[in-house]
């Protein structure tokens, strides 16, 4: 019975290839890759020779019928790869999976890494709840409208793909539309060279700004704007400090989680919190 294999591959440092997705690749019939001389590289080191055709963005619409027809017709499991990363995530396959679906194919995730979820994890931010945006349109103008529309949909942290040729500009403009905004800016993930900058919006534009190799390497940014300065927290929460406050919820009844989320609703910054939380710890410590 034919079958599609989702195939996830190493976002830069092959010691991520699992054993699974090398067994995908090896018991393959057919590779369908984003770049056949990309995915090539990667199966010569793995020792790993199977015929490959390609599925890329500007093609994958024209090829999809015609794989799934010799899927059919040959019996073949077909392994979907790109470059780096998950096959249909910012990243060619979605076409080529639905066709499988609509054809009663069996489709099988082999997973592995991502960017997205790699910079989320070392973000430091709360992304119980956060969206991707994958690359924003390259007219600064349009980047400063999709910022602002991304800030109106709510939902922080939001993850952004860009060029090393645009980071320090998307940078300026986030740090001018969402002032506030804390953001984990990620280069290169899992290379040799990986770099990854956490701070102030403002901050690490300065910083990016002056440095000399910033258009290398692929980058990942993520945003978490629920600090934002414009979020300004109501006078009368603002004369007590967030210990204080923090202290009253607590001295209440409250649980911690509970007076967290109390605190939250009066509009003190997350930061802030989670500073008052540690100092009020390191008192109790001490009793």
């Amino acid at each position: 019975m034919p079958k599609l294999l989702v195939v996830a591959t190493p976002i830069g440092n092959l010691n991520d290839m699992t054993a699974r997705m090398r067994e995908a690749l090896e018991k393959c019939d057919l590779i369908a890759a984003e770049d056949t001389r990309v995915t090539m590289k990667l199966t010569q080191v793995l020792g790993i020779h199977k015929p490959m055709i390609s599925c890329h963005r500007h093609n994958e619409d024209a090829k999809k019928d015609a794989i799934i027809e010799r899927m059919l017709a040959e019996d073949l499991t077909v392994a979907l790869t790109c470059d780096a990363g998950t096959p249909g995530i910012s990243d060619p396959g979605e076409a080529l999976v639905a066709a499988a679906w609509e054809a009663d194919i069996p489709v099988e995730p082999v997973c592995g890494p991502s960017a997205i979820v790699t910079a989320l994890s070392v973000s430091g931010f709360d992304t119980r709840a956060f969206a991707f945006y994958g690359f924003l349109p390259r007219e600064s103008k349009s980047m400063g409208e999709a910022l602002k529309s991304i800030k109106s949909a709510g939902v922080s942290p939001a993850v952004i793909y860009e060029s090393p040729h645009r980071v320090v500009e998307l940078l300026s403009h986030i740090a001018r539309i969402l002032p506030g905004a804390r953001v984990t800016v990620c280069c290169d993930l899992s290379k040799k060279f990986e770099r990854i900058d956490r701070g102030d919006a403002g901050e690490i534009y300065e910083r990016l700004k002056h440095m000399d190799n910033v258009e290398k390497g692929e980058y990942c940014v993520v945003m978490d704007f629920d600090a934002d300065e414009a979020q300004q927290a109501p006078e009368a929460v603002a004369a007590l400090s967030p210990e204080m406050l923090l202290a009253q919820e607590l001295l209440s009844g409250k649980t911690m989680p509970e007076a967290t989320d109390a605190l939250k609703a009066q509009g003190v910054k997350r930061n802030d919190i989670y500073r008052a939380r540690l100092r009020i710890k390191e008192l109790a410590d001490r009793l």
